[in-house]
């Protein structure tokens, strides 16, 4: 009886290691490396390993840019702008500072001040000299400006010059063309009348210049030769 009971306690335990023998004793990974086959080795060209996928790289997340920053300059001239009487004199050359206008004053003789002066007398008042202004545009008249100065306040200019037949040929172009009370004066008489040369003047610059311009009735802005260096 009990070799009956060793017995089968033995054919128990032999049954357990036998359906258990991979968690008593797991298998060692192979240590055979697998075969290596020469023949299939192949040694790559450099054109071949130039045309292999590339790895991407990684995008900085703020690309920079290299590309030259693009500056364009104005074109620049000079222009004279004249004449003035001395109780002008000031007035427009702090007008030309706060542009930082580069200028010289040239002092004119009483026979180099002349000046032919063709306007529009004042008109009554601001609504009046905007009505003239639109008429004289629809008859293709563009080169003119409305005064500002007080005591000339609403005329019309039409332009200044130095030949007075070139001055009367705007005068009766003017009233051929329709515009009545057109005057040609003589401007700027006497001694001490002075102009300015004023040089390295922009596009934007000339704009503002002819802003100012109605303030200083019977002056005119013309491009000019720079003075030499």
């Amino acid at each position: 009886m009990r070799v009956l009971v060793w017995a089968l306690l033995l054919v128990n335990i032999v049954a357990f290691i036998y359906f258990n023998i991979d968690v008593i004793a797991p298998p060692q990974a192979s240590a055979i490396k697998p075969d290596i086959q020469p023949e299939k080795m192949k040694l790559l060209t450099p054109k071949e390993v130039e045309a292999m996928p590339k790895r991407q790289e990684a995008i900085s997340a703020t690309p920079i840019s290299t590309a030259p920053a693009v500056i364009v300059n104005e074109s620049t001239a000079c222009y004279e702008w004249g004449i003035f009487e001395p109780a002008k004199l000031n007035d427009v050359v702090t007008v030309i500072n706060a542009l930082s206008i580069k200028h010289q004053v040239i002092q004119q003789s009483s026979q180099e001040a002349v000046r032919y002066w063709v306007y529009k007398p004042p008109l009554p008042n601001d609504a009046a000299a905007q009505e003239k202004a639109d008429e004289l545009k629809t008859l293709g008249i563009e080169d003119f400006f409305v005064v500002q100065e007080p005591k000339w306040r609403n005329a019309i200019s039409f332009g200044v010059f130095r030949d007075e037949q070139l001055a009367t040929n705007l005068v009766n172009d003017l009233r051929h063309r329709g515009v009545r009370e057109v005057v040609k004066s003589v401007r700027n008489q006497g001694n001490g009348h002075s102009t300015l040369v004023l040089e390295g003047v922009t596009r934007t610059l000339l704009g503002q210049l002819k802003k100012n311009q109605p303030d200083f009735p019977g002056t005119a802005i013309k491009e000019a030769t720079c003075p030499s260096v």
